[in-house]
Parts: C-alpha cells; structure tokens; sequence
C-alpha cells in the first residue's frame, strides 16, 4: 500500500471515530434532557396534583388583592399525629397548637407577624349557629378549631386581630418535622435546657441544651411547642424564630434538587386554599432573601375565670398589631371600638352565648362587667387612642426582638434526640 493510499485511509478512518464521538455526545445530551423534561413533567405534574390534594376552600376567607401585591395568612399548627390518629382523633377535632398571622407587603418587601396566645380569650362561635349572629361567646382561641375547625378559627382570629385573612394553612406535626429534615435542619438559639415530649407525646424523648445548634425536625418542634419552662408568650416568639429560620435556610439554598420531596410533604400533611399562581407569586416574594420581616407578640393579663385559666390580650397591645396588620395590608387603620375585645371590654364572660359582632353595646344589655382582669390603667377604653396613626407604629411596643442575642456563626449541632 502507498503512503498516499495509507494516508487517506486514516483519514477516513479518523474521520468515522469523530462522527461516531459526536453522535455519542448527542445521545448522551439527548437522554440528559429528555431526563430533564421528563422531571421537569413530572414536578410540574406532582406540584398541581399535590396543589390539588391539600386544596380546600372555605368561608371565612377574605378575596385577595387581584394584583397580589398585598395579602395575609393564617398557618395553624394542629396536634395531628399517628400516636392521636390511632386513638380516633381526626383533622377535624383536633386543636391548634399553634396560630401565627402573616401579613405580607410585596411593594414595602416587608411581612410582620404576629404568634397568637393559644389561651387567649377571643370571640367566637360554633359553626351549627353560623347563620345566627347572637350566638356568639368567648372562649380560648385554641377551641376554635374544635368548635368549628378551619372557618371558626379563621373567624375567631379576624375578630381578634380585627384584620382579614386572606389564605390559610393547615399544618400538622408530621409536616413540620419533614419539611425542617428536608431543608437539613434550622439554627436555632435554644434559651436554655430542655427536656421535652416528641411529637407522639412520649415524655422526655428530646433533650435541647443551651446555646445555638442546628436543630432536626423531631428538635425543633419540641423547641416550638415547650410550654413549662417560661410561658406562653416565649413559646410563641420562638415559633416565630422557627419560621423565620425556615425561610432564612430556604432561601439560602438552591431548592430544585428539594422541590419535589417538598411538594410531596405539603400535598399529604397540609390543607389550604391557595392555587398554583398564588404559591408561586408568594414563594417569588421571598427568593431574593431580602424582605424584612418584623416579629410581634401580644401582652396580656393572666385571668383565672370560674376556675378557668385564660389570658387576656392587653387592649392597647390590640391596637397597635390591628393597626400595624392593616398598614402592611393597605387597609385603614382601626378605631377602638373596631376590635371586639375592646368593645366588649367589661362585658366579656366565657362560653356565654348572646354577643353580636354586628350590634353596639347597649345600656341594658344582659351582660354584667365579668370583673375578672385587673388591668393598668393604660388598657381601660376610656385611655386608649380612639385610632393610631401611622407615625404612632414607629414606636409600636409590640415589636419583638425575638429575645435572642447575636447569631453564633461557629455554631454546632449538639443537641440529642433520644427514643
């Protein structure tokens, strides 16, 4: 053979391996992306189903801003477990653990919210006289949820707050723990020691020590719900903590490698009533990591009614989240006499039947001052504000730093979780 026929041949040769190269380069692109196309179908896929599953609409909701600028939501946090499940406790009768409002400006990148007492003492009724105005009563908040599940809660809060609620999420133990173990943990300042229940209410399961620590899903729930060790009032500003770490690790990560598993623990634990857009236009809101958002809690007075205990919001506290709620919504600022705690204020006595949301006090109405709470003086009707104004929420006394001090950047996870 000649070299010029040996040349050509080579040639030819080197020629067919490029092509054969190129041809496996293509395969191989094409299979990544009809792998791609074909999660992407599929997340998109499992996102609706899910949207669709946890979907339920109710009637105490109030219609949101079309343009989504501006809109609220209750999370409600109910005592569902397996441990309850297999004793007969359903959705339905269970009771909220937890109750947080959030309200949200996407114009002032800011959201405040605020942890409602679980005792508090609020108006409410039950939902077989919800065609009756005067069947209303006081009671603790965290009954609502029996007494009328998700519409009677959503109702009970607005008549305390005196502010709308937009969307509304129903969320049980068993979410929360996957949704913290699928973001790898929250960190977390734990205040001090603490040996708690586990979510199935086996006592001393989970122990928390001092300091900052990233903290699992089983921890962290037990650090939100620990009631014994300071009260109510800290246990809420700590479930503020926890949401606001879970957003702070949500947006610091890149979520698509979680997306699904995220989905999928939503769509079985978690009942709403937001659609797809409304998901996606509120998630987009928080991607960039830079809202503000602003802790509130409300102060009150413990009050022990018919052997009962019961804690009673502090009306001037009312004033100040009511107003501060409705600024971040756009709403008008409340007066008074608006926030039915106010309004009742003197007249309010526990599980009696007969208030009216929609009717004034009258001179000879049947109820007597139930005399039950000593307030200072600042919280008597005659003292407060007949209505704020927006240069009064700078001071807003209800502001909270979340009573945590400066975030350890060296922390580690120390804290044990034992069965």
């Amino acid at each position: 053979m000649s070299n010029n026929e040996y040349s050509n041949l080579s040639r030819v040769r080197k020629h067919k391996e490029k092509k054969k190269k190129r041809r496996f380069f293509w395969k191989i692109i094409l299979v990544i992306a009809t792998l791609l196309i074909v999660y992407g179908g599929y997340t998109i896929y499992n996102l609706y189903k899910s949207v669709e599953v946890g979907y339920k609409k109710v009637e105490n909701t109030v219609e949101v801003d079309p343009n989504f600028k501006n809109f609220s939501i209750l999370i409600m946090g109910i005592d569902e477990n397996d441990a309850r499940a297999l004793e007969g406790q359903t959705r339905e009768n269970s009771r909220t653990d937890a109750m947080i409002y959030l309200a949200v400006n996407k114009d002032k990148n800011r959201m405040d919210m605020v942890s409602i007492p679980r005792d508090s003492l609020t108006m409410m009724r039950y939902k077989a006289d919800k065609n009756n105005d005067n069947a209303y009563f006081f009671d603790k908040i965290t009954h609502a949820y029996a007494y009328g599940g998700t519409d009677t809660t959503i109702d009970s809060v607005s008549n305390l707050l005196n502010a709308p609620v937009n969307f509304y999420a129903v969320i049980n133990f068993k979410a929360f723990e996957q949704v913290i173990n699928s973001l790898g943990g929250v960190e977390l300042y734990v205040p001090f020691d603490m040996v708690e229940q586990n979510a199935n209410g086996e006592q001393g399961t989970v122990e928390l020590k001092q300091g900052w620590h990233v903290l699992n899903g089983e921890q962290a729930l037990a650090f939100s719900r620990s009631r014994y060790y300071d009260s109510d009032i800290e246990r809420g500003q700590r479930q503020l903590q926890v949401i606001h770490a879970v957003i702070n690790k949500a947006t610091s990560l890149n979520a698509l490698t979680k997306l699904n598993e995220l989905i999928t623990i939503g769509g079985d634990n978690v009942t709403h009533n937001m659609n797809m857009k409304q998901i996606t236009s509120a998630v987009s809101m928080f991607a960039s990591g830079n809202m503000e958002i602003v802790s509130h809690r409300i102060g009150g007075y413990d009050a022990n009614i018919g052997g009962i205990y019961y804690y009673y919001p502090k009306p001037s506290h009312l004033m100040y989240v009511s107003s501060v709620l409705n600024n971040t919504l756009g709403n008008t600022l409340p007066k008074a006499n608006d926030i039915l705690n106010i309004h009742y204020q003197g007249y309010i006595t526990p599980l009696v039947q007969g208030y009216s949301k929609n009717v004034k006090i009258a001179a000879s109405t049947k109820f007597a001052p139930a005399n039950h709470v000593l307030m200072t003086a600042d919280d008597y009707l005659a003292n407060l504000s007949n209505q704020l104004t927006v240069d009064d929420l700078i001071n807003d006394p209800t502001v909270s730093n979340e009573n945590k001090p400066e975030e350890n950047t060296t922390s580690t996870s120390t804290s044990t979780a034992t069965r």
